[in-house]
């Protein structure tokens, strides 16, 4: 196992340093070079040892939950009910994202808000977590394994809205996904991005909190709410190194979900949907898991839509009225960069890295095609199967092996400036997603 010059314990992992100003990445915590610490090896996040639960160590004194990222990825997943199924995604919208959510819910929503999808308390199926999401100024933090997700700008939420509000997002895939994770993951030193193609009945969901007030997005009255330990200014929408952390309450926004589905296999191979919490502005009052509401679904990107025509791969929610969707009408959540749409930022999800947001204009349009399963957006590189977290992660586990193979001092500064600017960019801005 390889050692460093100098070692610094944080959480529950002890991990690498280098001498530079101090900062954390995901394998290695940097320290300046007069700190004295004795030489250990690091306990995760390397070829023969578990993946990090996080790299955020707990607030002093803690004696609340702790996150414990799910990875004992199966080797095949077991017979399974698929409710949506029973629905037509083009046809019968509504009906087939309320399967979803039932099937997400089933298991993971107990008495307990702070206990509930925590996958080791589910009885009903499991669900995993993808590693590698603990890199950087936007990794998970240690409660609730949640990450740091785009700003919400003032009147993106609600009209009443006056200020920004960051947010957070924690993933989880079924039993197939798991499969998959499982796959590309097998050798934690060495993953295999060919091995990403998700198999049919594949579901990706993600919980989205946010530290805005009642006050300013009225409809989140009511809503589940964890402590998480972040940025202690929850207006703050750049932090650095040294930004105070605190635990602050975040209520439930937004509800993602992901379903590969064979009957659209001729567009994407992929069913997307959202909900917002409390059905958004003007909504019905509620409380608990079950008051939300969807904001629509989409199968495909409506390639050639310029607007001015109806959609025909998207439905969105009459019923739900937000400030702003995606792009030209196409499916978005709350949290989500209008200048784009759900499956849109998906298919992107490739190694190396690609663009996942569209610039402004007639440049936009390669972002709106309809990409099949399996196919990458750039020619030349891996496909992640329209999976951003498994992308995320390998960016991740490469970068932190080039900080470790950095020849010199200079050649590591340097690299740190890039991975400090990109780690530090909010969430579906171009960032994490």
């Amino acid at each position: 196992m390889r050692r460093y010059p100098s070692i610094v314990r944080r959480g529950a992992a002890t991990v690498a340093a280098a001498s530079l100003g101090v900062g954390v990445y995901a394998g290695l915590t940097l320290v300046n070079s007069g700190g004295s610490a004795a030489a250990q090896t690091v306990t995760c996040d390397t070829a023969t040892t578990p993946f990090c639960n996080s790299l955020v160590p707990l607030p002093h004194n803690w004696m609340g939950r702790v996150f414990k990222l799910n990875q004992t990825y199966p080797a095949a997943a077991p017979a399974d009910a698929q409710p949506w199924l029973a629905f037509d995604p083009k046809t019968q919208q509504a009906q087939y994202i309320a399967a979803v959510l039932t099937y997400f819910y089933q298991g993971n929503t107990r008495p307990s808000v702070e206990d509930s999808f925590d996958p080791t308390q589910n009885t009903v199926r499991q669900w995993y977590n993808a590693p590698w999401q603990d890199f950087g100024l936007n990794g998970r933090e240690p409660i609730h394994g949640l990450t740091r997700e785009r700003v919400s700008k003032p009147h993106e939420l609600d009209p009443h809205q006056a200020s920004s509000w960051n947010n957070y997002a924690v993933g989880f895939y079924n039993a197939p996904g798991g499969v998959t994770i499982g796959k590309v993951w097998a050798n934690h030193g060495s993953p295999n991005a060919a091995l990403a193609s998700m198999p049919e009945g594949t579901v990706a969901a993600k919980l989205l909190f946010t530290t805005a007030s009642v006050t300013e997005v009225p409809y989140l009255q009511g809503a589940p709410t964890w402590n998480a330990y972040v940025t202690a200014d929850p207006h703050n929408g750049s932090p650095k190194k040294a930004t105070p952390r605190a635990v602050l309450p975040v209520r439930l926004l937004q509800i993602d979900v992901a379903v590969k589905d064979s009957r659209v296999a001729n567009l994407t191979g992929w069913v997307f949907g959202t909900f917002v919490y409390g059905g958004g502005p003007g909504g019905p009052a509620g409380s608990g898991w079950t008051n939300v509401a969807p904001v629509g679904l989409m199968w495909g990107n409506d390639p050639g839509h310029t607007g001015a025509s109806p959609l025909t791969q998207t439905w969105l929610n009459p019923a739900v009225h937000m400030p702003h969707v995606g792009f030209q009408g196409r499916l978005n959540g709350p949290v989500d960069n209008k200048a784009s749409s759900c499956l849109s930022c998906h298919s992107t999800a490739e190694t190396p890295a690609g663009v996942m947001i569209p610039p402004n204009g007639p440049a936009g349009a390669p972002w709106f095609r309809n990409i099949p399963s399996g196919t990458p957006f750039d020619a030349g590189r891996q496909s992640m199967d329209y999976s951003l977290q498994l992308a995320v992660g390998l960016t991740n586990f490469k970068t932190t092996g080039a900080i470790h193979a950095a020849p010199n001092h200079a050649a590591l500064t340097a690299l740190m400036k890039r991975v400090d600017a990109a780690s530090a960019r909010p969430a579906r801005d171009g960032g994490r997603h």
